[in-house]
């Protein structure tokens, strides 16, 4: 009997040490981590309310040639609005925007490139070509079914 109690024992152990383990692992990973920060379209926690805070797009973006049924865009910022920077389709959705890291907010409802120079305000329009993508003041405009990238340049 005292062999079975010293093989049961340590399986025993063994046992709770790996669900104690687990516990510790799972804790750790759950707990107090805090996630890396991404842009939104809802602002940032340290902006100043009606602060204009840009979507980001990845570092990383590609662009598919997806066709798009709209012709023209009509783009819309509000500073207090979520999101604060859409674009209106002449074929009526609206469009999510997202940026690459050059570009940034600008003084008031403006968005400026790396240069400074600003390159959107409230009630800009974009004509869409057929058969080749868009370009405001001279950036790159990755088109979607549902949303806008805007890039420095086009991805390589």
């Amino acid at each position: 009997m005292r062999s079975l109690f010293h093989r049961r024992l340590p399986a025993a152990i063994r046992t709770a040490a790996l669900v104690s383990a687990f516990a510790i692992v799972l804790a750790a990973c759950s707990g107090g981590a805090t996630p890396a920060p991404t842009a939104s379209p809802t602002g940032s926690p340290t902006a100043a309310p009606g602060e204009l805070v840009l979507d980001r797009a990845p570092d990383i973006t590609g662009c598919d040639t997806i066709g798009v049924d709209y012709t023209s865009l009509t783009f819309r910022i509000d500073p207090t609005a979520s999101p604060q920077i859409w674009a209106d389709a002449d074929t009526g959705p609206d469009l999510t925007v997202r940026w690459d890291s050059t570009f940034n907010a600008g003084t008031g409802a403006t968005v400026v490139d790396k240069s400074g120079a600003v390159v959107l305000e409230d009630g800009d329009t974009l004509e869409v070509p057929g058969g080749a993508f868009p370009e405001l003041k001279g950036h790159f405009v990755c088109t979607g079914p549902t949303g806008l990238i805007i890039l420095d340049k086009a991805p390589s």
